[in-house]
């Protein structure tokens, strides 16, 4: 790995029975097994967004509408990142509301002065769904919404309302992210600081899944200005938050 770390170069993420990317090799040489450095996450609390009335429940019940978190990736074992380093964020969304229409989830990233986004060949955004078992399929089920005709994932975010936007690239659900009872998204997107972070701002990710109902999942942000500690693996494997929910979703 450089001094500057010349992007995170995720070359394997395994996820859905599908490999998103691999580094090519010389094709008559086999290629060699490299340990991967497996990056945890850094999570904030649970952020409640909004209430809702229980599809056909009488007398109402009032509910939970969305609740999600925001997290980054550490450097192996628990190192903060590095200041000139792609580093990921990620927003866990799930829906234990159950309103009769669902909910299309309108999405923004609120960054600290000196933060941006970093999408790239190497270090893409990812965006995947867990979906509930249902009559038709008895399990629940993991789907790459970056391979979905609907919905893709975004790899730019232009200005939005507060911050950028994160929507989905083919349109959605009119724009937005659609959920409903039971579902949950994970949405990882690259980042790189250019000044240290003493944790004394947050990434923060404005969640809007109706009309004037608003969200704001935040993590405090620690980013170092030291990278000498920093291991020599070059590849290095994200983990999906929603393939620890049991029981876990076919797919995982």
């Amino acid at each position: 790995m450089s001094h500057t770390m010349q992007g995170l170069r995720t070359v394997l993420f395994v996820l859905a029975g599908i490999v998103l990317g691999v580094r090519a090799e010389a094709a008559s040489v086999p290629p060699i097994a490299v340990p991967l450095d497996v990056l945890p996450w850094f999570n904030g609390v649970i952020s409640n967004v909004g209430t809702d009335i229980a599809c056909l429940s009488d007398p109402p019940i009032t509910e939970i509408r969305v609740q999600g978190y925001a997290g980054f990736s550490l450097v192996p074992p628990n190192r903060t990142p590095a200041v000139g380093e792609v580093f990921y964020t990620h927003l866990v969304l799930s829906h234990p509301g159950n309103p009769c229409a669902g909910s299309a989830v309108g999405i923004e990233l609120l960054l600290p002065p000196g933060v941006q986004t970093a999408a790239s060949a190497a270090d893409p955004a990812f965006c995947f769904a867990r979906t509930p078992a249902n009559p038709q399929r008895p399990f629940a089920q993991l789907i790459n919404l970056g391979t979905d005709s609907g919905y893709g994932c975004p790899q730019v975010f232009p200005t939005g309302l507060e911050g950028l936007r994160v929507a989905p690239p083919l349109g959605g659900l009119g724009g937005a992210w659609g959920m409903a009872a039971g579902f949950y998204l994970e949405l990882l997107l690259p980042l790189r600081a250019s000044t240290p972070q003493p944790g004394s701002t947050s990434i923060r990710f404005r969640v809007n899944p109706d009309i004037a109902v608003v969200g704001y999942p935040a993590v405090p942000l620690l980013v170092n200005n030291d990278v000498l500690f920093r291991t020599a693996f070059e590849d290095q494997q994200l983990t999906l938050d929603i393939c620890t929910i049991t029981p876990v979703a076919n797919g995982c």
